[in-house]
Protein backbone atom coordinates (compact mmCIF):
# COMPACT_ATOMS: atom_id res chain seq x y z
CA UNK A 1 0.00 0.00 0.00
CA UNK A 2 1.34 3.41 -0.66
CA UNK A 3 2.05 6.08 2.09
CA UNK A 4 -0.18 8.76 2.74
CA UNK A 5 1.91 11.74 2.84
CA UNK A 6 3.41 13.06 6.15
CA UNK A 7 1.24 16.38 6.43
CA UNK A 8 -1.87 14.47 5.91
CA UNK A 9 -3.71 14.04 9.54
CA UNK A 10 -6.65 11.98 10.07
CA UNK A 11 -10.08 14.19 10.67
CA UNK A 12 -13.69 13.28 10.47
CA UNK A 13 -16.60 14.84 10.47
CA UNK A 14 -20.97 14.17 10.89
CA UNK A 15 -22.37 14.04 7.13
CA UNK A 16 -25.74 14.97 6.76
CA UNK A 17 -28.40 12.59 6.63
CA UNK A 18 -29.28 10.41 3.28
CA UNK A 19 -26.86 8.87 0.65
CA UNK A 20 -23.81 10.79 -0.19
CA UNK A 21 -24.06 12.97 -3.15
CA UNK A 22 -21.48 10.89 -4.86
CA UNK A 23 -23.38 7.52 -4.27
CA UNK A 24 -26.37 9.15 -5.56
CA UNK A 25 -24.88 10.79 -8.89
CA UNK A 26 -23.41 6.98 -9.75
CA UNK A 27 -26.80 5.72 -9.18
CA UNK A 28 -28.39 8.13 -11.57
CA UNK A 29 -25.62 7.70 -14.27
CA UNK A 30 -26.35 3.53 -13.51
CA UNK A 31 -29.91 4.53 -13.96
CA UNK A 32 -29.59 6.81 -17.34
CA UNK A 33 -27.09 4.05 -19.03
CA UNK A 34 -30.18 1.14 -18.14
CA UNK A 35 -32.98 3.21 -19.98
CA UNK A 36 -30.63 4.11 -22.38
CA UNK A 37 -29.52 0.68 -23.30
CA UNK A 38 -32.90 -0.90 -22.52
CA UNK A 39 -34.57 1.80 -25.11
CA UNK A 40 -32.16 1.29 -27.87
CA UNK A 41 -32.15 -2.70 -27.43
CA UNK A 42 -36.05 -2.52 -27.21
CA UNK A 43 -36.03 -0.49 -30.93
CA UNK A 44 -33.62 -3.27 -32.75
CA UNK A 45 -35.77 -5.38 -31.47
CA UNK A 46 -38.84 -3.59 -33.01
CA UNK A 47 -37.35 -3.02 -35.85
CA UNK A 48 -36.13 -6.94 -36.35
CA UNK A 49 -38.98 -8.37 -34.92
CA UNK A 50 -41.77 -6.44 -36.45
CA UNK A 51 -44.22 -6.80 -33.03
CA UNK A 52 -44.84 -3.85 -30.74
CA UNK A 53 -47.22 -4.90 -28.01
CA UNK A 54 -47.82 -8.35 -28.91
CA UNK A 55 -44.93 -9.51 -27.46
CA UNK A 56 -44.98 -9.77 -23.64
CA UNK A 57 -41.45 -9.86 -22.97
CA UNK A 58 -40.53 -6.73 -24.66
CA UNK A 59 -43.55 -4.99 -22.91
CA UNK A 60 -41.28 -5.54 -20.25
CA UNK A 61 -38.75 -4.74 -21.61
CA UNK A 62 -39.90 -1.55 -22.46
CA UNK A 63 -41.02 -0.91 -18.80
CA UNK A 64 -38.05 -1.53 -17.10
CA UNK A 65 -36.14 0.84 -19.37
CA UNK A 66 -39.38 3.13 -18.40
CA UNK A 67 -38.83 2.47 -14.72
CA UNK A 68 -35.20 3.42 -15.10
CA UNK A 69 -35.27 6.26 -16.67
CA UNK A 70 -38.22 7.61 -13.94
CA UNK A 71 -35.59 6.62 -11.79
CA UNK A 72 -32.39 7.98 -13.04
CA UNK A 73 -34.84 11.37 -13.06
CA UNK A 74 -35.61 10.60 -9.20
CA UNK A 75 -31.95 10.85 -8.21
CA UNK A 76 -30.80 13.86 -9.91
CA UNK A 77 -33.64 15.41 -8.34
CA UNK A 78 -32.21 13.73 -5.04
CA UNK A 79 -29.03 14.49 -5.73
CA UNK A 80 -29.43 18.17 -6.41
CA UNK A 81 -31.05 18.60 -2.32
CA UNK A 82 -28.13 16.33 -1.41
CA UNK A 83 -25.53 18.64 -2.60
CA UNK A 84 -27.15 21.51 -1.40
CA UNK A 85 -27.27 19.96 1.86
CA UNK A 86 -23.31 19.37 1.72
CA UNK A 87 -22.60 22.61 0.50
CA UNK A 88 -24.37 24.19 3.15
CA UNK A 89 -22.52 21.82 5.79
CA UNK A 90 -19.37 23.03 4.35
CA UNK A 91 -17.94 20.00 2.07
CA UNK A 92 -18.70 17.34 -0.66
CA UNK A 93 -18.55 13.83 -1.00
CA UNK A 94 -17.67 14.49 -4.82
CA UNK A 95 -14.58 13.56 -6.07
CA UNK A 96 -14.70 15.73 -9.20
CA UNK A 97 -15.06 19.32 -8.46
CA UNK A 98 -15.85 21.87 -5.70
CA UNK A 99 -11.63 22.71 -4.23
CA UNK A 100 -13.46 24.95 -2.53
CA UNK A 101 -15.19 22.63 -0.28
CA UNK A 102 -13.63 19.77 2.21
CA UNK A 103 -13.76 16.19 0.58
CA UNK A 104 -15.23 13.86 2.74
CA UNK A 105 -15.34 9.93 2.35
CA UNK A 106 -18.91 9.03 2.14
CA UNK A 107 -17.90 5.81 3.66
CA UNK A 108 -15.72 6.62 6.92
CA UNK A 109 -16.77 10.61 7.60
CA UNK A 110 -12.81 11.20 6.76
CA UNK A 111 -11.95 14.44 5.33
CA UNK A 112 -9.35 12.98 2.67
CA UNK A 113 -9.08 16.74 1.22
CA UNK A 114 -8.76 20.44 2.56
CA UNK A 115 -10.67 23.08 1.40
CA UNK A 116 -8.27 25.16 -0.79
CA UNK A 117 -6.23 21.87 -1.14
CA UNK A 118 -5.53 20.99 -4.99
CA UNK A 119 -8.31 17.70 -6.69
CA UNK A 120 -6.55 14.66 -5.38
CA UNK A 121 -6.69 11.57 -7.47
CA UNK A 122 -8.80 8.31 -6.82
CA UNK A 123 -5.81 6.30 -5.81
CA UNK A 124 -4.86 9.21 -3.86
CA UNK A 125 -7.93 8.94 -1.90
CA UNK A 126 -7.91 5.18 -1.59
CA UNK A 127 -4.88 5.13 0.12
CA UNK A 128 -5.81 7.92 2.39
CA UNK A 129 -8.93 6.10 3.49
CA UNK A 130 -6.97 3.01 3.42
CA UNK A 131 -4.49 4.21 5.94
CA UNK A 132 -7.67 5.87 8.03
CA UNK A 133 -9.23 2.25 8.44
CA UNK A 134 -5.85 0.74 8.96
CA UNK A 135 -5.35 3.66 12.17
CA UNK A 136 -8.70 2.50 13.25
CA UNK A 137 -7.48 -1.21 13.89
CA UNK A 138 -4.23 -0.32 15.58
CA UNK A 139 -6.42 1.41 18.15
Amino acid sequence: MATVSESFEFRVRARVAGMSMWRLALSALFFAAVAVVGGISGSVMILVSGVLFENPWLVAFWGAASASLILSFLTVFLLGKQMKREFAAGYTTSRLGYPNLEQVDESTGLIVRAAGEPLISRQEHRTRVQAFRASLVDL
